[in-house]
């Protein structure tokens, strides 16, 4: 497929960008203490269901950020499986042992025009919106793509990924974790014959690996990925209006829809497309 040029997206269609980005975040703040443990970590993941967790000292400052990616790095996944062999009590190990430290944020008064221009220039998902050192609130990639509540005249596949990155259905775990942790994905479509079969996320796996009680195991994991990985997939279709990628993950909490046609996977698009077509 040749991609067309298109036009961007102007966000002050939907919003005044001269607001601060405080009236587009998060109204529901999830952190952990800097003393907590790796168990607490997971414990929250799974139940709140969150992408990263920031860490704060007893004063409310933002003291580093916790990622699905950290923790499966440290597991054996990374650079960080280091620190799970030093110690035996895997699941006492504090956050702050394998936390990214130096993050990246946002004042909590910057307009949402100058907010936008930081997604676009550092590349993460994901800011803490910050008073001085103390945290307020975060500000996410999926708190702008939710502003979009009209058709934008870009079709899906204008803006998709062509030939995303894949993994085969006879992948085991641990070879899976290892290339979400080299590339950062937060999912990846399970195909065979260019056929989509699944999306497998960082969580998918350490669920699969506290089920079975092999949390500190995922080096021997040899555990084919087309077992745990999500069947029931919601796709977009090539053709449709960039508005109706926005509506399914806004409505379904999703931040990334493989394209397909027919069943063939032909692209994926994800809340960070979205958020490159706007200015």
């Amino acid at each position: 497929m040749v991609l067309m040029a298109f036009r961007k997206i102007s966000l002050d269609d939907f919003i005044d960008t001269k607001r601060q980005i405080t009236d587009i975040s998060s109204k529901r703040l999830v952190v952990l203490g800097e003393n907590a443990k790796l168990i607490d970590v997971l414990n929250i993941f799974f139940s709140e269901k969150v992408r990263k967790i920031p860490i704060v000292d007893k004063f409310g400052n933002l003291k580093g950020m916790v990622s699905s990616i950290d923790i499966l790095s440290m597991f054996g996944g990374g650079e960080k499986y280091e620190i799970l062999t030093k110690n035996r009590e895997s699941m006492k190990i504090k956050v702050t042992k394998f936390a990214t430290r130096h993050v990246k944020t946002i004042h909590f008064r910057t307009p949402i025009k100058k907010s936008l221009e930081t997604f676009k220039a550092e590349r993460s998902g994901l800011y803490p919106l910050v008073d001085s050192k103390k945290i307020i609130s975060v500000v996410s990639e999926w708190d702008f793509v939710k502003l979009i509540d009209k058709p934008v005249g870009i079709r899906i596949g204008q803006v998709m990924v062509e030939r995303p990155i894949f993994v085969q259905r006879d992948y085991n775990v641990y070879d899976v974790a290892k290339m979400m942790c080299r590339g950062g994905f937060r999912r990846l479509p399970v195909v065979e014959d260019n056929i989509l079969l699944g999306v497998v996320t960082p969580t998918d796996i350490l669920l699969h690996l506290k089920e079975n009680k092999m949390l500190d195991s995922l080096v021997s994991d040899k555990t084919r990925i087309e077992k745990i990985m999500n069947r029931e997939v919601i796709t977009a279709d090539a053709d449709a209006d960039l508005f109706s990628a926005a509506s399914i993950m806004t409505s379904k909490h999703v931040g990334g829809l493989p394209v397909t046609d027919e069943e063939e996977l032909i692209g994926i698009v994800t809340e960070r497309d979205i958020v490159d077509a706007l200015i």
